[in-house]
C-alpha cells in the first residue's frame, strides 16, 4: 500500500520536486537568513551619489554578469557605496572590492521600524551618507533607471592616503587651501602631477597640525580623504604630512586660494 504525494500546486498537476542527495521532497522556499559574500570589479565611471555599476560573479544564479555601455547583455551589477562613501567619484573603474547581501531572510522587517537595511543596502531620505539621527527613515536603494541594488561594498568610508601638492602657500592651522593629487607612474616609482589642471578642479585641505612649520607653494606630502558636506568635490583633505623643502613641478600655476 502506497501514501498518495502530497502536491504543493495540485490545480498544475505537478509533482513536487525531490531533492536528489536526500531522496527527500526539495523545500520550495527555505526560511531564515542567507547572507552572500561575492567579489565585484567596477566597471563603469563613478557618477551616481550612491552605487556604482560592476561586473562579477552573481552567487545567486551562478553566472558571470559583464559590463558595457549599451549592451543589453552584458548589463553589469549596481553595487551600493558604504554610507561612509557615499560621494561622486568615490571609486575609479577596475578596482575590485568584495561586496555582501546585506540580509536575505523570508521575514520582512518590522513595520514599525522605518529601517530597510534588511532586504536592501538602503539609503536615507534625506541625508547624503550616513542617517543624520535615530529617527530619520532609511528607503529601499533603487538606480536611477528603478532597479533594486542588493549588493554592497564591504569597504572603509576612509579611502587612504593621497600624495598631493600644495597649489598655494600653506595659510596655517584650521584654514583650507588648494591642493593636487598626484598619479603613481609604475615606470618611474614616483609620482606624476597633471599641472594643466584648471583651478576650478582643485581639491581643498586643511591642517589641524599646531606649532608645525608650514611649507610653501608646491610643496607636497600625505593627505586622508574624508567626507565633506561644503566643498565642491564632496570630500575633504585632512593633512598627515608634509615635506616642508619639496617642491613640485607646476611653478608656472597660480594658486586659487579660496575655502569652498
Amino acid at each position: 500500500m502506497f501514501r498518495k504525494r502530497k502536491q504543493p500546486a495540485p490545480h498544475f498537476k505537478l509533482p513536487p520536486p525531490y531533492q536528489p542527495m536526500s531522496g527527500e521532497h526539495a523545500p520550495l522556499q527555505i526560511t531564515g537568513v542567507f547572507p552572500y559574500c561575492a567579489m565585484y570589479q567596477v566597471a563603469a565611471e563613478d557618477t551616481e551619489v550612491d552605487y556604482v555599476l560592476c561586473r562579477g560573479f552573481d552567487v545567486r544564479i551562478n553566472r558571470f554578469i559583464d559590463y558595457a555601455a549599451g549592451d543589453a547583455n552584458k548589463p553589469g551589477i549596481p553595487v551600493a557605496k558604504p554610507f561612509g562613501n557615499r560621494k561622486v567619484g568615490a571609486y575609479t573603474i577596475g578596482q575590485i572590492f568584495a561586496a555582501f547581501l546585506p540580509l536575505q531572510s523570508s521575514n520582512p522587517s518590522p513595520t514599525s521600524v522605518e529601517w530597510r537595511v534588511g532586504q536592501n543596502p538602503g539609503v536615507c531620505e534625506t541625508t547624503e551618507g550616513h542617517p543624520a539621527d535615530l529617527y530619520e527613515k532609511v528607503d529601499e536603494l533603487y538606480t536611477t533607471e528603478g532597479k533594486a541594488v542588493n549588493w554592497m561594498f564591504v569597504d572603509s568610508a576612509s579611502s587612504g592616503l593621497y600624495w598631493g601638492m600644495l597649489m598655494e602657500d600653506h595659510p596655517g592651522q584650521d584654514t583650507c587651501f588648494k591642493i593636487i593629487l598626484g598619479t603613481w607612474n609604475p615606470d618611474t616609482n614616483g609620482w606624476d602631477f597633471n599641472c594643466s589642471t584648471p583651478a576650478d578642479e582643485w581639491l581643498t585641505a586643511i591642517d589641524y597640525s599646531n606649532g608645525m612649520p608650514y611649507p610653501d607653494q608646491y610643496a607636497m606630502g600625505y593627505f586622508e580623504r574624508r567626507p565633506s558636506n561644503t566643498t565642491a568635490s564632496g570630500w575633504i583633505y585632512l593633512v598627515v604630512e608634509l615635506d616642508c623643502e619639496s617642491r613640485g613641478a607646476c611653478d608656472d600655476l597660480i594658486a586659487l586660494g579660496t575655502c569652498t
